[in-house]
């Protein structure tokens, strides 16, 4: 999805409201530089709308455009495709990509700009590294919001769009992208099974992510650290880091909010260690983004 305006608008007028906005919120809030947030490489030019990033056990990086061919395309760090696998599903609204503790893949068609989709659903299929055939048929799970009864809601109840997906203990959880009008300043948290079928997602946590401009405070994407301990949310020009949470209260964790050196459209979020995390943002006017980048997480102290 693309809002070249709004980009350039942030990209002119700087971060400060970002900053004035999450104050509120009252978490710490650590400036990055490009230093510490470096780019590090280019995604694959055929992956100019890279929606969602996986990380595999050998450090390739897997993707997949938005609304485009539905294929997943694993690459390297320089930008090179190392393999390509087609998926027998329409590409519709292919916003994120998780996995699970078996190797299982989950794709979140789950982009709903207008909250208007009564049905969504997440692609499951096997571990990448068992797949040989040309074309993959996964696993379909259907679900809807158990408390959405209007499509669309009106605009203060617009909040059933989503870029983010993660799997933790037995449950997908599906982190909203807010576009109520007045903005209410919180993403939604949303559990369903991850079995194939039809399913309700329930509303279990929300987390404050800023009552400024939609698009500073929009979660993009969302990455859960190897060892369970780090949830990294992704913005546009922040990362959302949590610590010392208990199962999918999230909210009830430490939250430091990392602003980063530039305002992109930043799509991919994906731990390679329990301290090492990669991001990448989509190309836009063709002079924009399209870059991998590398940022090394500090330990955080755990709670006494």
């Amino acid at each position: 999805m693309n809002y070249p305006v709004l980009l350039l608008f942030f990209i002119l007028m700087g971060g400060s409201a970002t900053q004035r906005c999450f104050a509120q919120a009252k978490n710490k809030i650590t400036s990055l530089t490009e230093t510490e947030f470096r780019t590090i490489g280019k995604i694959p030019p055929i992956l100019k709308e890279a929606s969602g990033l996986y990380i595999d056990k050998d450090g390739f990086l897997w993707s997949h455009n938005d609304d485009r061919l539905p294929v997943l395309y694993c690459f390297d760090t320089l930008g090179n495709v190392i393999k390509a696998i087609h998926l027998n599903h329409n590409n519709i609204g292919w916003e994120a990509i998780t996995t699970d503790s078996l190797g299982n893949i989950y794709i979140g068609a789950i982009g709903n700009n207008k909250n208007d989709r009564k049905y969504l659903t997440i692609i499951k299929i096997k571990p990448l590294h068992t797949i040989s055939e040309k074309i993959t048929q996964g696993e379909l799970i259907r679900f809807s919001y158990a408390n959405q009864t209007d499509f669309p809601p009106t605009p203060d109840k617009k909040n059933y769009d989503s870029d983010a997906l993660i799997f933790n203990q037995g449950f997908l959880y599906i982190f909203t992208k807010n576009r109520t009008n007045p903005n209410t300043g919180f993403t939604r948290i949303y559990q369903v099974s991850p079995e194939p079928g039809t399913h309700k997602a329930m509303l279990v946590d929300s987390i404050f992510t800023g009552k400024g401009s939609l698009t500073e405070s929009w979660i993009t994407d969302a990455a859960l650290s190897p060892d369970k301990k780090m949830l990294a949310l992704l913005g546009h020009d922040k990362i959302w880091l949590i610590t010392n949470f208990k199962n999918h209260l999230f909210s009830k964790g430490n939250i430091e909010i990392l602003q980063l050196p530039h305002f992109t459209h930043k799509a991919g979020i994906a731990f390679r260690d329990n301290t090492l995390l990669y991001v990448v943002d989509e190309k836009e006017f063709d002079i924009l983004g399209g870059n991998i980048y590398r940022l090394d997480i500090k330990p955080r102290p755990e709670k006494k």
